[in-house]
């Protein structure tokens, strides 16, 4: 798996709750040189190979199952105006050729959602099959906060993710100058590290958190109001279903598998993409609403505890594997 993202910390979850399931990780760097990856596959004896769907037909093995997830899908039209030039020609080329491959060769493919399985069919023009198996949050690390929920001093939005264009976090600045003072936006650095240029935030203030460990997200979660994911394509949301677990509600855009995780106006509000008043008046409901916002972060967590969970996530994969052996 490459490190540094979302879905590596998943499969270390799998590796610290599945008997004889060992992560490899590689730098993400190593796939600018596809013919390599297959060396990080070798050595060792193994009864069955999980990997992600990009490059998985490079680990391959002759006589060994290959299950393969998909974690995000960038590769369709709609994303186009949000990546770079090179990045287009990538996913256009050999990223659909290496993604295409696996689901040839691949024994299973799951997904990490119902959206994902649905896009990477349609786009692909594949018609095998794919078995959703939903992300899942470690539910007692998790946990809404042991004091009462903020109700004084400025309403916190927490942003977290990298700040890219597919997380649309161009959207901070101009929705912190939109709610104007009473309000505070706080954002991670994601795995940059990097801030946001300088812009007019107005009244609003925004506050730059810097890289955050891991280990440190159920702290930033407690210290919040709200959970602001203004993304355009989520393959699933682990931020938002860590978010709900806290206890927080949620206002993000109304597309990819969000809606799979947020049920708008129970457990927040999902909004048109890039509409900063919408955003905006969403942020100012919960804030004039502390029983709202309860509500909403009681019907997220409970959400959780029936849908999310990790133990629920392992045993589904717990399940898969034994069943290919």
């Amino acid at each position: 798996m490459p490190t540094g993202n979302g879905a590596y910390v998943l499969h270390r979850q799998l590796e610290a709750n599945l008997s004889g399931y060992s992560v490899r990780g590689y730098s993400p760097w190593w796939t600018l040189a596809p013919f390599t990856l297959p060396w990080f596959g070798r050595g060792g004896r193994v009864d069955l190979i999980h990997t992600h769907l990009d490059y998985g037909c490079c680990f391959k093995r002759v006589g060994i199952p290959l299950v393969a997830t998909v974690h995000n899908y960038v590769l369709d039209a709609f994303m186009a105006p949000y990546s770079s030039f090179l990045q287009r020609l990538h996913y256009r080329t050999d990223l659909r050729w290496f993604i295409s491959r696996t689901l040839e060769v691949a024994d299973c493919v799951t997904a990490v959602s119902r959206f994902l399985a649905a896009k990477v069919r349609q786009d692909l023009g594949s018609t095998r099959e794919i078995r959703v198996i939903y992300n899942g949050v470690d539910e007692q690390r998790f946990q809404p906060a042991v004091s009462a929920a903020r109700e004084k001093g400025p309403f916190r939005i927490l942003f977290s993710g990298n700040l890219s264009r597919r997380k649309k976090a161009d959207a901070i600045i101009p929705l912190a100058k939109a709610l104007g003072g009473g309000f505070e936006i706080h954002y991670t650095a994601g795995l940059t590290g990097t801030e946001l240029p300088a812009g007019d935030a107005g009244q609003g203030k925004v506050v730059a958190l810097g890289k955050v460990p891991y280990s440190k997200m159920p702290e930033l979660y407690h210290a919040a109001d709200a959970l602001f994911m203004p993304s355009v394509r989520e393959g699933f949301g682990l931020s938002v279903a860590e978010a709900m677990a806290c206890g927080l509600p949620v206002v993000a855009n109304d597309c990819s598998a969000i809606p799979e995780l947020v049920e708008d106006g129970a457990g927040g509000f999902l909004c048109e993409i890039g509409r900063i008043d919408q955003y905006a008046e969403a942020f100012r409901r919960l804030a004039d609403a502390p029983r709202l916002r309860r509500d909403m972060g009681a019907f997220n967590r409970a959400r959780v505890e029936e849908r999310f969970t990790l133990s629920r996530m392992v045993a589904e994969y717990r399940s898969l594997f034994e069943s290919m052996r």
